[in-house]
């Protein structure tokens, strides 16, 4: 009996040859992708990757339930499993910086997904309506708000549908389903949007922080004779030098604001992480405003501590007192982040 050579170079390696896959199942996740999950190449990806093949699962497990009941037509069912499988490429596929910037393949990936939710509808046997329609009233209370017309008819028909005769009431219910999933979904979307928006400048925010620090460092270099800061008694070191340590106590100061400021602010819904980039910005304005504040005090007439210790102290409250500018911008990403509280439609 022939030996493959591929299990002879394992074995001379000291590996256990890997069984390879019969073709007709290669062949189907050639055509089809994978079934579940993510594969193991992007099991340690980013979380939104894995929030995206979580609801898709779901909702393929729901296609699969009515597909059992025989309630969707083959046009239909096509059309819906093409939608999730397009979700699917958008959470496998590679993420570029300008895609990342863009939010092009996490938007892409979740709009997919809430078409999905609106075409199911349409699917639904007359029977699951009100199943669908309290997800519906839920997902336009959060996003619309209880007083919006769209979600009031949903509230009375749903009411209607509790009562013994219904079959009148099915076509109409169903196109009040889909038109709340609609709006909902487009205010979703915008939310995303601003998400993406707000982070992106307070990245850009966090590079010029950085970049006028390293520029205010380099000129202290070039410029020994000119001090920015005044030095403390005793100190004979480089003028850049005192300058940075400034700074890092500055950035060490904008913790202390940091931490409360951001843990306050929800993080366990949306695909754009805010909370990072604002954690971000304060600790990149930290260093300024400690060289700010520091500055400042030059030109103050009465007599302020010259020590060391003491200098660095101050640096750590001006680094603090960041706060004062950078809290209209925790305000701002609160508003984003709380316009919905989480939703299924998110999960």
């Amino acid at each position: 009996m022939s030996i493959p050579t591929a299990d002879i170079s394992s074995r001379r390696n000291g590996k256990t040859p890997e069984p390879e896959l019969p073709q007709q199942v290669r062949s189907d996740e050639e055509r089809h992708g994978p079934r579940s999950g993510l594969p193991p190449e992007w099991s340690h990806s980013a979380p939104w990757r894995q929030t995206v093949q979580r609801r898709r699962i779901t909702l393929m497990n729901e296609v699969a339930r009515l597909q059992r009941c025989g309630a969707p037509s083959a046009a239909c069912s096509y059309l819906v499993d093409d939608l999730l499988e397009d979700a699917n490429r958008a959470s496998l596929a590679k993420v570029t910086l300008r895609k990342w910037w863009w939010g092009t393949e996490i938007e892409r990936a979740w709009a997919r997904l809430r078409e999905v939710e609106e075409r199911i509808v349409e699917l639904a046997r007359d029977e699951d309506l009100p199943v669908y329609a309290a997800h519906a009233a839920h997902l336009g209370q959060t996003y619309l708000g209880k007083t919006d017309s769209r979600v009031t008819r949903l509230r009375v028909l749903r009411r209607h549908a509790a009562q013994p005769d219904t079959t009148p009431q099915a076509d109409e219910l169903r196109r009040s389903i889909i038109a709340v999933l609609w709006a909902a979904h487009d205010i979703a979307d915008c939310v995303d949007r601003e998400a993406r928006y707000l982070r992106n400048r307070l990245l850009i925010a966090s590079g010029f922080c950085v970049l006028f620090a390293i520029v205010m460092v380099c000129m202290q270099s070039r410029l020994e004779s000119v001090k920015f800061i005044e030095h403390a008694n005793g100190w004979k070191e480089s003028s850049w030098s005192y300058l940075g340590i400034v700074m890092l106590f500055g950035a060490v100061g904008s913790l202390f604001t940091t931490i409360p400021a951001v843990s306050r602010i929800p993080s366990n819904f949306g695909p754009f992480n805010l909370p990072l980039q604002q954690g971000l910005l304060k600790i990149a304005f930290g260093p300024l405003a400690a060289v700010t504040g520091l500055g400042a005090l030059m030109f103050v007439p009465a007599k302020l501590p010259d020590s060391l210790s003491a200098i660095l102290l101050l640096a750590v409250i001006f680094g603090a007192g960041q706060h004062a500018v950078t809290r209209y911008v925790d305000q701002r990403a609160e508003e984003i982040l709380t316009a919905a509280a989480p939703s299924t439609s998110r999960k």
